[in-house]
């Protein structure tokens, strides 16, 4: 028991010391970056900014801070002969491992739950506050479109001439009610505008203003009845999220947010491919960390006079990156649909989860 509080205290103190570190480097380097964008921006901002970029900085250097501390502590002490003297004392180099392992357990499902309740609102922050500046022109956020079609289900049907996201105003709209196939109802107006809450039910809806309703009638014959201003409350189910989304990328979404954006790009008959992949890279990308500390593991728990711990760190460095290589270029064949999206959000994982797996089996066995 003292063995495993000594082995998760050397191992914590090293992966804390990386990661404040490589937060250190990543905050140098990004504000350098972007110091012209800065120096026209208060210092609120750019805290707010910093502040809001923190978690995205901690999911993407905790893999590699994981490696790293297993192979500085537990190399260290292998170096050592700590090790060795425990496995002298009958104890299997799993066992003495298991509490590593377990971290690593730890940390994968802490960054999943990262992603789903913190990650998300982060990033949207970070988006909104770079969205005025330079970064703008490089991934430009749509607050408005013009002339386009949405089609929110077999029953109803949406043209618009302009839409705003931000004021959640429609301009010179058609939306076409179908009832089996049928044309039943058929609405013209000026404008449309989202309520957003009702002070009885507590829900947004929708109001028509300026315009006409037309309902067409079994025998063919059109009633129309002017529209001044008109609630579509419990008549019309489309948000203004379905229209435009105010989280337009994966990363600021959680997963029911992503599954959400799946089902009305479908129904508007849009390719769903690149938002599928990005659903399935949310439940697999978590084990990367796991993966990568038991790669760590197997190449530095035992002691050897072949190879000393800059060549397993080189040689650990190669397999991460790799890892990581092999992961974008599955996520980039996914959202083309070279892959399905579960296989190009899964397929290094197991590739690597299976090397992590027989190395660890052949140091075991040594």
């Amino acid at each position: 028991m003292k063995f495993s509080r000594y082995l998760i205290w050397n191992f914590l103190k090293m992966f804390l010391i990386v990661v404040c570190g490589a937060v250190l480097i990543f905050v140098v380097i990004d504000f350098v970056g972007n110091i012209k964008t800065w120096l026209s921006r208060d210092m609120k901002a750019v805290t707010d900014y910093y502040l809001s970029y923190l978690p995205y900085i901690l999911y993407l250097i905790t893999p590699v801070a994981l490696f790293i501390a297993v192979l500085a502590s537990v190399g260290n002490m292998a170096r050592h002969l700590e090790m060795s003297a425990m496995q002298s004392s009958g104890q299997s180099p799993f066992k003495t491992l298991l509490p590593i392992f377990f971290l690593g357990v730890l940390m994968s499902i802490g960054s999943y739950e990262m992603s789903e309740h913190w990650l998300p609102d982060a990033n949207h922050k970070r988006f909104e506050i770079m969205e005025t500046n330079a970064q703008k022109r490089k991934n430009p956020r749509i607050k408005e479109k013009q002339d386009f079609t949405f089609i929110d289900s077999e029953k109803n049907s949406w043209f618009f001439k302009h839409y705003s996201g931000k004021n959640k105003l429609g301009r010179d709209v058609v939306l076409l009610v179908r009832e089996r196939g049928r044309l039943v109802e058929r609405y013209d107006v000026r404008s449309i505008r989202w309520i957003e809450k009702d002070s009885v039910t507590k829900d947004g809806f929708w109001r028509f203003e300026n315009g006409f309703h037309r309902v067409f009638k079994k025998d063919g014959s059109v009633d129309v009845f002017p529209v001044r201003q008109k609630s579509m409350k419990g008549k019309v189910n489309t948000h203004p999220n379905d229209l435009i989304n105010e989280r337009q990328l994966p990363d600021e979404m959680d997963s029911k947010m992503v599954k959400a954006r799946i089902d009305v790009l479908r129904r508007s008959g849009e390719d769903t491919r690149a938002m599928e992949t990005a659903l399935q890279f949310k439940y697999s990308a978590h084990w990367m960390n796991l993966i990568v500390l038991l790669i760590g593991a197997a190449l530095c728990h035992r002691y050897s006079r072949s190879g000393g711990l800059s060549q397993k760190f080189g040689v650990g460095l190669l397999l991460v990156f790799s890892y990581y290589i092999l992961e974008r270029i599955g996520l980039k064949m996914g959202e083309n649909g070279a892959l399905s999206p579960f296989w190009a959000a899964w397929n290094s994982h197991f590739i690597y989860a299976g090397l992590a797996f027989v190395m660890l089996y052949r140091s075991f066995r040594l």
